[in-house]
């Protein structure tokens, strides 16, 4: 019984590290929305980096900003317009 639940808690670490894919992410917001939340974002995850610079427990802070930042970018980038090359 042991061996399975360590190798539940095994799985479940596995898990954390898997990347998501852009498809993945649910955008429900149109694009200048995330541009605007973007802009917000960036501020509070440098006033973060500042905080966790002077303090570490402000570090998960900075890793949820990242976080959040980061599919936000995601959901921009897959939200853009195709621009087409040829005229």
């Amino acid at each position: 019984m042991a061996k399975l639940r360590i190798a539940i808690a095994a799985a479940l670490m596995l898990c954390a590290f898997i990347p998501v894919s852009a498809a993945a992410l649910e955008c429900k917001h149109t694009p200048a929305q995330y541009t605007e939340a973007l802009r917000t974002l960036e501020s509070q995850a440098a006033k973060a980096r500042v905080l966790a610079d002077r303090n570490p427990l402000y570090e998960s802070d900075v890793a949820y900003y990242d976080s959040v930042l980061r599919d936000a970018r995601a959901c921009v980038k897959m939200l853009a317009p195709v621009v087409s090359a040829s005229r």
